[in-house]
């Protein structure tokens, strides 16, 4: 029971957790270059992709106001999109992949009781999850962030330097409103602190599960 969630012989899912601008695509790049070279099968599913692809052609607006959790309708997408990036994980998986790293914000435990229960009722494969947080406090490191994820995401792409600024301090004040961070005792997480070597952990068993732990 203890190894459930990552048992020796369960495909991987590593699902990030955390506010925007706290470098969770980035550890997801670092994370699958690591795995790789250990020479597994691993690939990156991005939410944000799946939002951008389907909403090609509509000239879609992803200001602040469409992350807020008040406006249903763009939850319910942001949601379906996750969805689909979870189920194309699960597809792969059924083709030889061994480790999908889920990258999302994946910041209420409603999500996180989702990701668990759909992963948990594939059949074709036994999958494990690991969570890992990425908690950032550092201003500095916060700031870095934010400059980077606005020179380098599409959701920017027409803004200036200083407007998509703007746009991605107010995106974090609206995730933060609905925050939760992981503390359910029974999943199996990692949380790493200001992108540096200080970590938390809860539960995590199994070969890859040490591997990754030790690498962060």
């Amino acid at each position: 029971q203890l190894g459930d969630l990552t048992s020796e012989d369960a495909k991987l899912v590593i699902a990030m957790v955390g506010l925007p601008a706290r470098g969770k695509s980035f550890l997801a790049r670092k994370i699958k270059a690591y795995l790789t070279w250990r020479g597994l099968e691993v690939q990156v599913f991005n939410a944000g992709r799946y939002r951008r692809k389907c909403k090609q052609g509509e000239e879609p607006s992803f200001g602040a106001d469409y992350f807020d959790s008040k406006n249903e309708k763009a939850a319910k997408e942001r949601e379906m999109y996750a969805q689909m990036a979870l189920q194309d994980m699960l597809l792969w998986f059924s083709k030889g992949g061994e480790v999908g790293i889920f990258d999302a914000t994946n910041t209420t435990r409603a999500r996180r009781k989702r990701i668990v229960r759909v992963c948990r009722e594939n059949k074709q494969n036994n999958v494990g999850i690991i969570f890992i947080e990425s908690i950032c406090d550092e201003e500095q490191v916060i700031l870095q962030n934010i400059r980077s994820k606005v020179k380098n995401s599409p959701d920017f792409r027409e803004m200036s330097h200083e407007e998509g600024i703007r746009s991605i301090r107010e995106r974090i004040r609206r995730y933060r409103s609905r925050y939760e961070p992981v503390d359910e005792e029974q999943l199996s997480y990692i949380k790493l602190f200001n992108l540096q070597s200080r970590v938390l952990c809860n539960r995590v068993f199994g070969r890859i599960g040490k591997a990754l732990l030790e690498y962060l």
